[in-house]
């Protein structure tokens, strides 16, 4: 069929709705755009560990039925920052199926963190509530963490996947 062409719907065809301005891995920081009711919201990321994919990775939750879920990195961490604070968020599997999220941050000279085997979206919740934000304040725990970051995904799936390793404690004697 010579001349024929198929469309496909946006959402099968993109990984992320948001545009990404980057040279990873020469560079390790990323900028990602969306534009929401005629309005640009710009974040900026700094990969400081990409992470690898476990043999079966975790997906994110579905916030919605055509939302996209995205394979979640095992000892990834991301600086970035929301509501002027600059922060640090990482994923660690403390099992096959279980994933830590935690976010760490700094008010002056006290750091401050929190963590949460619900979900990203859980951790950030907890984190808007530590900084006293309004209730109706929302975001969304895999755009914050940086999940749908797509050069991430491709250059993770590259290195291969990799079994999830238990969490152990060091004592040092």
């Amino acid at each position: 069929m010579a001349g024929t062409t198929i469309r496909v719907p946006i959402a099968e065809t993109t990984f992320s709705n948001r545009v990404f301005i980057h040279d990873y891995p020469r560079s390790s920081k990323i900028e990602a755009h969306f534009q929401s009711n005629e309005r640009l919201y710009i974040s900026y990321y700094n990969i400081i560990s990409l992470g690898t994919y476990p043999s079966t990775p975790k997906l994110t939750q579905k916030s919605k039925n055509n939302a996209s879920q995205y394979p979640i990195p095992d000892d990834y961490i991301v600086e970035t920052e929301f509501s002027e604070r600059n922060l640090i968020c990482k994923t660690k599997y403390i099992s096959v199926s279980k994933v830590c999220y935690t976010i760490n941050w700094k008010i002056g000279h006290a750091e401050w963190s929190v963590s949460s085997t619900q979900s990203s979206t859980a951790v950030v919740n907890t984190f808007l509530q530590k900084i006293n934000l309004k209730s109706s304040t929302k975001s969304s725990g895999p755009r914050l963490f940086g999940f749908d970051i797509e050069p991430l995904y491709h250059a993770r799936l590259q290195i291969g996947f990799r079994p999830v390793t238990a969490v152990t404690t060091e004592v040092n004697n």
